[in-house]
């Protein structure tokens, strides 16, 4: 049987993948400096990467401080990158000494386009936002090793899941009667169901085609304003209070570009291969997620 490695999978997205790669037969080892993760999988210390990455199948990156944690202070975004190039460094580094060399695949952030209104595919340029910059750093570390193995960086949207991320967080304020847009509701809105997310990974592991770049959103692309408006119909709630994006700067300071700003964003090379989306359309995906909520 072989190993996945999910490096900093124990949060969330991991705790999906895991299960999604023990239901294909793979044994999932995961790598973390937190407490016992939420997996099907075992976990290992960050200090056994070289060990479990030698003859595994694949390596899944996932590790990086959470962008949204806290304000964004200096010493806040200089951890938000480093924490991001270090371990993937680590894990590169880890897959050069093997001497069975596993495929490489890194989370990455549409967060790379910038502030975008126009339709960023794959082979557009990186923007000029903090987060820009970031995921700029993040995907050059991890392609160093496209010399030695197969690298696939998913370039992952806002993910949509009933009781993680920014769904709850959208969905409480409208059932209360006083939701609306973030901002101006004008910004783009690079949304992708949790399980597409987590059958792009599983794709990406075992399409040996895989390689380079790919954005993981659903082809159906939405405003701000036109997510807020979906959502309060599927609640049957109505959606007329926006938040201004002064009030949002004036709460949360330089972290309100994760809102503020948005990408609209095109998965041009996701559409171009075997890979289907399960829920392409946004008023679908909701009903789906929101269903027993």
């Amino acid at each position: 049987m072989k190993n996945i490695i999910i490096a900093g999978g124990s949060g969330f997205l991991g705790s999906h993948l895991s299960k999604a790669f023990v239901a294909r037969g793979f044994s999932v080892i995961v790598v973390s400096r937190s407490g016992l993760p939420n997996t099907n999988g075992s976990i290992v210390p960050w200090e056994e990467l070289p060990r479990v990455v030698d003859g595994a199948h694949a390596v899944i990156n996932l590790a990086g401080t959470n962008v949204g944690g806290k304000r964004w202070s200096a010493q806040v975004r200089h951890t938000i990158l480093q924490s991001r190039v270090d371990s993937t460094r680590l894990i590169v580094n880890a897959i050069n000494m093997a001497r069975e060399r596993p495929a490489f695949i890194s989370a990455s952030a549409v967060g790379v386009y910038g502030n975008t209104m126009v339709p960023s595919n794959e082979a557009m340029g990186a923007g000029q936002t903090f987060l820009a910059s970031v995921v700029s750093a993040w995907e050059r570390e991890a392609m160093l090793a496209s010399e030695i193995t197969r690298v696939v960086c998913l370039r992952i949207g806002v993910v949509l899941d009933a009781m993680e991320g920014a769904l709850p967080r959208l969905a409480l304020p409208m059932r209360l009667g006083v939701g609306g847009p973030l901002g101006s509701g004008k910004q783009w809105f690079p949304w992708i169901h949790i399980n597409d997310v987590v059958e792009a990974f599983v794709w990406a592991t075992l399409d040996a085609s895989a390689t380079g770049p790919y954005n993981v959103v659903a082809p159906d692309a939405v405003t701000m304003g036109q997510m807020s408006a979906a959502l309060g119909k599927v609640l049957h709630r109505p959606s007329w209070l926006p938040v201004p994006s002064a009030a949002l700067r004036l709460l949360l300071g330089r972290q309100a570009d994760v809102v503020v700003h948005g990408q609209h964003v095109v998965p041009m090379r996701l559409l171009g291969t075997r890979f289907r989306f399960t829920h392409p359309h946004l008023d679908e995906a909701l009903r789906d997620l929101l269903r027993n909520s």
